[in-house]
């Protein structure tokens, strides 16, 4: 606990107007690449099990590979920025994305799965570290910039969903497609060097001794239990939609622009949170509507998965990730007293939830070989939004941690 107390005292690096706003296109620019090397597989699956012949089970696990690394190795990202730096920590972060993306170029399936843990890994440690830069770098504006932090997340993965198909056509085969993937962190890459220069290593004596235990307070379970929740109905939901309106229908690549749709309208939702989350004390009716989203996407795939409504299925889906990821981020700041404790219910919740959210893609792909259809995964996934509803409205009461 006392590591990630360490890197939240780290002392700021930049001041004046100019460099701040290095330090946001730096932010945005990483926070983009936070999520396609996970969502860009998705769209590819078809082809990557007819060219390999992975079962439903093995695909699933190539897009769970990264979310079970986003929960395992979380709480090894604030060891990493005790020891070597934060802004260096976060500069190793992209190099490990170039690295996992590079990987799934040459043709041993070993290396596809390498690269995927290595990219998984990367995104881990960006995951925890990213927001604690955000906090210390804008400390008078942690709030908008956890806005933009989100709308950047769901713009890098609308950006990979919808363009998967298009580059597995224009490069002529899925490695390519996926290995190119290398790109955009390497010109965030570009970015983030100037800043290791102005850095500082300077900390902060921890003399804050009044720390709650997490692990003992429903509170901090209730913002664990959305976090994972809603995590793992995200990523199954990111790992299967395509397959699932291409079995009703869909070619791949209008499933894949339906995949980009879910990513794009997730930004509104994002936008729609961050705009109104100020005006009230409570969250609890952002998780009742988003389940309401959720429910009719959901509802709507079981009926009528393809046809001219699909993008309208997607576009409900996307509402609802979009404003329950951004209330999962923002539920581990609101309710928690200061920033140390901050720090640790962010380690906490990413590290409990990702490894909950993990279960959700495989989970859906054995209901699907086992049922043979998808009526049941996705009454499976509706099923979800009873416990994460119900963690939404106990973590959205206006009440903030207490040492008493």
């Amino acid at each position: 606990m006392a590591r990630e107390v360490c890197v939240a005292r780290e002392v700021r690096v930049v001041s004046g107007r100019a460099a701040r706003a290095g330090v946001t296109v730096a932010v945005v620019l990483l926070a983009a690449n936070l999520r396609p090397a996970v969502v860009a597989v998705s769209p590819l699956l078809s082809g990557i099990r007819a060219d390999t012949g992975l079962s439903s089970p093995a695909a699933a696990l190539l897009t769970t590979l990264p979310v079970l690394c986003f929960g395992l190795l979380a709480p090894l990202a604030p060891m990493l920025a005790r020891r070597i730096g934060l802004v260096p920590a976060l500069v190793a972060v992209l190099v490990a994305m170039i690295t996992g993306s590079l990987l799934r170029l040459p043709d041993p399936m070993v290396l596809l799965f390498a690269g995927t843990v290595v990219a998984g890994a990367a995104v881990a440690c960006g995951n925890v570290l990213l927001p604690v830069l955000v906090k210390r770098e804008f400390p008078d504006r942690a709030g908008t910039m956890m806005g933009v932090y989100s709308v950047a997340l769901s713009t890098g993965a609308a950006i990979a969903a919808g363009t998967a198909v298009p580059l597995l056509t224009l490069l002529d085969g899925w490695r390519p497609a996926l290995a190119l993937w290398a790109v955009p962190p390497a010109v965030a890459l570009i970015v983030w060097l100037p800043l290791l220069r102005r850095r500082s290593t300077q900390t902060r004596p921890d003399t804050h001794k009044n720390t709650i235990s997490l692990r003992g307070t429903p509170l901090a379970w209730a913002v664990t239990a959305f976090m994972g929740t809603q995590s793992l109905v995200y990523y199954a939901t990111v790992a299967w939609l395509p397959e699932i309106l291409m079995a009703s229908g869909s070619s791949q690549e209008r499933a894949g622009y339906a995949l980009s749709v879910f990513n794009l309208v997730g930004i509104a939702g994002s936008l729609a949170f961050t705009v109104t989350v100020g005006r009230t004390k409570r969250q609890i009716g952002y998780a009742v509507v988003s389940a309401v989203f959720y429910a009719a996407g959901f509802g709507g795939l079981l009926c009528a998965a393809a046809g001219p409504l699909d993008f309208v299925w997607a576009a409900l889906l996307g509402l609802a990730q979009g404003t329950t990821i951004s209330l999962a981020l923002a539920l581990i700041l609101l309710r928690m007293p200061d920033a140390e404790h901050a720090a640790r219910m962010s380690g906490m919740a990413q590290g409990v939830g990702y490894v909950l959210a993990a279960a959700g893609p495989v989970l859906v792909g054995i209901v699907h070989d086992t049922t043979g259809g998808w009526s049941w995964p996705l009454l499976l996934l509706g099923a979800m939004l009873v416990p994460m509803t119900a963690a939404g409205v106990v973590a959205g009461r206006d009440v903030v941690l207490s040492r008493t």
